[in-house]
């Protein structure tokens, strides 16, 4: 396939300028780490891949484009670091046998994530997945691409802080979308403001599951979770998986609240478990509800039984904060700040010539316009999850969809409950 011309970054035609005359990026400049898809790679026969977005500890993300349905997609590889090697510039290849064999584990976990995540694209707050695949000893997930930018970069653009309101109105949605995760025993263990996109259209939306695993019986995962500082409670640093829960992410999400309302990550878990304290926000000075307050740092208590048990009661208390302070505002001639509710409009972060927080976004062009690809599909087609079989014909059976596979689990349960009751 002949890319020459196309830029990386937006996947359109820069007519042979640099950098890129639409986004800005400099081709010629383009660092390609080892462990990356070198761009202009076709996956799957139907990805071209683009440059590397982030890269994590389970995965690497790369804005591409769909050949078929004539649009960009960001795409999701499973790469263990520390467990895999680049070989040929495309396989993945693990380091040793004891590797190999969590690869393969890592990628059957990968595709029951993304069967989990697959029943939620209709969902507002939670990013769309589109197509998985295996290729490369390793497994994909393509998912919508976001225009926006993350919820940390909004805050550095804001000037490190927004208000109690603001904050509300852009992770109470997100809290709902966990909980409803959390009902299908998947949890997240990597929520923080860089893992939180606002989109130019008014959403908040939770991404990057790369860190994603099961919470219930015989699939928890064992490998190392994902720490990150002042996020991750301190079961996370034990990496045995064994205390985690929905309350692991009720710690991280308490702590974005702290960041986002005081502009200061908070303390590390293991700092704070060897003495060092963490004031509140309203210790800090932060303008907030005294009962929004001591939510989140209820949310944020060392011990995991000293948390909220789900999501949804965090939410909810924080919404009663707001309410409550609402009702002791003093009416005047000037109308009460903030609302309880989670729907805000028009969205603080939207594109407007007095807002210029995001830059302009630009209508993307077919960048192959004379290699007979399909016309644009119609947006039921463009949503719909392309599901490939989870194992090939050289491996093991097909592995149970996400119904079977929950029956099975809940046998399981019954069968071992029922022998515990007879001893």
């Amino acid at each position: 396939m002949n890319t020459a011309g196309i830029c990386f970054s937006c996947f359109q035609h820069t007519g042979g300028l640099n950098p890129c005359p639409h986004c800005g990026a400099d081709a010629a400049h383009i660092q390609v780490s080892p462990q990356h898809i070198a761009p202009g790679t076709v996956l799957n026969q139907n990805y071209l891949i683009g440059k590397a977005l982030g890269q994590g500890g389970f995965g690497i993300t790369y804005i591409g484009w769909d050949l078929n349905a004539w649009r960009i997609v960001a795409v999701k590889e499973y790469y263990p670091s520390g467990l895999v090697t680049r070989e040929r510039g495309l396989y993945v290849a693990p380091v040793d046998e004891d590797a190999r064999i969590k690869l393969k584990k890592g990628v059957n976990q990968f595709f029951k994530e993304a069967l989990i995540l697959g029943n939620f694209n209709l969902h507002p707050n939670i990013v769309n997945v589109l197509h998985f695949f295996r290729q490369n000893n390793t497994a994909y997930i393509v998912m919508e691409y976001i225009n926006g930018k993350s919820l940390k970069d909004y805050l550095q653009a804001r000037g490190g802080s927004i208000s109690f309101t603001e904050t509300m109105q852009i992770l109470c949605p997100i809290m709902l979308a966990l909980d409803d995760l959390h009902h299908t025993g998947l949890l997240h263990r990597d929520i923080s403001p860089d893992n939180i996109y606002l989109t130019v259209d008014g959403h908040a939306k939770l991404l990057d599951f790369g860190a994603a695993r099961f919470s219930i019986g015989e699939e928890t995962q064992n490998a190392a979770s994902v720490i990150k500082p002042g996020y991750a409670p301190l079961e996370q640093y034990s990496g045995s998986g064994i205390e985690q829960g929905s309350w692991t992410d009720v710690y991280a999400m308490g702590a974005t609240f702290y960041r986002a309302l005081t502009g200061k990550v908070p303390t590390a878990a293991a700092d704070r478990a060897m003495g060092r304290t963490l004031q509140s926000p309203r210790e800090l000075g932060v303008n907030i509800p005294e009962p929004a307050d001591k939510a989140i740092m209820y949310a944020m208590n060392m011990k995991p039984e000293e948390r909220y048990v789900s999501m949804r009661l965090f939410e909810q208390d924080i919404e009663h904060a707001a309410s409550d302070e609402k009702k002791a505002v003093v009416y005047s001639d000037q109308q009460p700040q903030f609302s309880s509710s989670p729907v805000w409009n028009p969205p603080a972060w939207q594109v407007s010539p007095q807002n210029p927080v995001f830059p302009q976004v630009y209508p993307f062009q077919n960048p192959f316009p004379n290699q007979g690809l399909q016309s644009p599909v119609s947006q039921q087609m463009s949503n719909a999850v392309r599901f490939e079989p989870l194992t090939t014909a050289a491996e093991s059976p097909q592995e149970p969809g996400f119904f079977e596979w929950t029956v099975r689990h809940f046998r399981k349960k019954i069968r071992r409950f029922l022998k515990k009751f007879r001893k």
